[in-house]
C-alpha cells in the first residue's frame, strides 16, 4: 500500500514538475505567413474596417455593426497606423494582451506577416496550465486570422475592386483633340468631339483601327479638361485643334475592363492608378477609357462596357 501511495505521489511530483519545465513563466505568441500584395495596398485595406469584415473568420460572436472583431470569445482590435508595424490588442475572457502584427516588405508584389506577442501564466501550478491552455487557444486565433488574410488578399481584384491584367500597346498612332466642359461632360459632349475625329479621320483615307479614347480631368470639379483620341491606321497631319499622337507601341499597358455608367468607369479609374502607384510603375503618358460602347447609341448607362487603360513603364 505504502509502494503504491509513493508511486502515485511520485508520478504527480513529476506531472507537477514538468508543469515549470515545459509551460515557461512567459509563453510566445508567433503566427507568420506570406501574401502576394504590395505592402502599400495591403496597409490601406487593413485600415478600412468594412474592407476587414469581407474575411474575417466566420464567429457567432462578431458584433462588426460596431466596429469589434472576434474569434473564439477574444475580441481583437487592430490599429492600422503604421504601415510596417501595427498594434493588435486582444482582450476578453480575462485576457488583456497588446500584440504587434509586422509588415515586411519583400518584393514589391509580396509580404511577410509576423504576428508576435507573448503573455505570462502563474507559479500556481492550476493556474499555470491554464493560462498555457489559454494561450494556445489565442494562438490559433492568430493563425486563422492570418489563414483568412492570406486567402483574401491574395487576390488583387479583392484590393481593387477590379481584375487588372498587363497587355502591350496595339493602338500607336492616334489623333487626338480636346475642349473644356462646364460640369461632367455629358455622352453628347464626348460624341461630338469623337466625331470631330471620325470626320477628320475620313476625309484623309484613314481608318479607324480601335475604339475612341477618353481621358477627362479637373482641378475644381467646375471645369472639365476633355480629351478624346482615335486610333487610326496611318499617321495623318495636325490640323488646328487635331493632333497626332503615338503611343510606344508594344509598350506595357494595365487594363481592366468593367461594366456600368460614370460612377463605375470613375472608381474603377481610381483603382488602376492606385495599383500602378502601389506597385511603383511609371506611367509615361496619362490613363485613359476606351469607350468599347458606344455611348450615343446605348442610353442605359449600366450596360456600357468600358476599358481603363494606365500605359507604365
Amino acid at each position: 500500500m505504502k509502494k503504491w501511495f509513493a508511486g502515485l505521489l511520485i508520478i504527480a511530483l513529476l506531472l507537477l514538475a514538468s508543469l515549470y519545465v515545459f509551460i515557461p513563466n512567459i509563453v510566445s505568441l508567433k503566427s507568420d505567413t506570406g501574401i502576394k500584395v504590395t505592402q502599400q495596398g495591403l496597409y490601406r485595406m487593413l485600415q478600412d474596417k468594412n474592407n476587414i469584415k469581407k474575411w474575417w473568420p466566420r464567429n457567432e460572436n462578431k458584433d462588426f455593426d460596431n466596429g469589434k472583431f472576434y474569434v473564439d470569445g477574444y475580441e481583437y482590435a487592430i490599429y492600422a497606423n503604421n504601415i510596417s508595424l501595427m498594434p493588435v490588442h486582444i482582450t476578453g475572457n480575462e485576457t488583456n494582451l497588446q500584440t504587434s502584427l509586422y509588415i515586411v516588405s519583400l518584393q514589391t508584389d509580396s509580404v511577410h506577416l509576423a504576428w508576435v506577442g507573448s503573455t505570462v501564466t502563474s507559479y500556481n501550478p492550476v493556474k499555470r496550465f491554464f493560462a498555457w491552455k489559454k494561450a494556445k487557444k489565442i494562438n490559433a486565433g492568430m493563425n486563422s486570422i492570418l489563414q483568412q488574410m492570406q486567402s483574401f488578399y491574395n487576390n488583387d481584384e479583392n484590393i481593387y475592386g477590379i481584375k487588372v491584367e498587363k497587355a502591350l500597346v496595339k493602338d500607336s498612332i492616334l489623333i487626338s483633340t480636346g475642349a473644356d466642359s462646364k460640369g461632367y461632360p455629358d455622352t453628347k459632349f464626348i460624341y461630338k468631339l469623337i466625331g470631330k475625329l471620325a470626320t477628320y479621320a475620313a476625309a484623309n483615307n484613314a481608318k479607324q483601327s480601335g475604339f475612341p479614347m477618353l481621358n477627362i480631368d479637373t482641378k475644381d470639379s467646375i471645369t472639365f479638361n476633355v480629351r478624346v483620341a482615335l486610333p487610326v491606321d496611318k499617321a495623318l497631319p495636325d490640323s488646328g485643334d487635331i493632333l497626332q499622337k503615338r503611343m510606344l507601341g508594344n509598350g506595357n499597358i494595365l487594363v481592366s475592363q468593367v461594366k456600368g455608367g460614370v460612377a463605375v468607369t470613375t472608381e474603377a479609374f481610381e483603382q488602376i492608378i492606385k495599383y500602378s502607384l502601389d506597385y511603383q510603375r511609371v506611367a509615361p503618358a496619362i490613363p485613359f477609357f476606351s469607350l468599347i460602347t458606344d455611348r450615343s447609341k446605348e442610353p442605359d448607362s449600366s450596360k456600357w462596357i468600358t476599358k481603363v487603360y494606365c500605359p507604365v513603364m
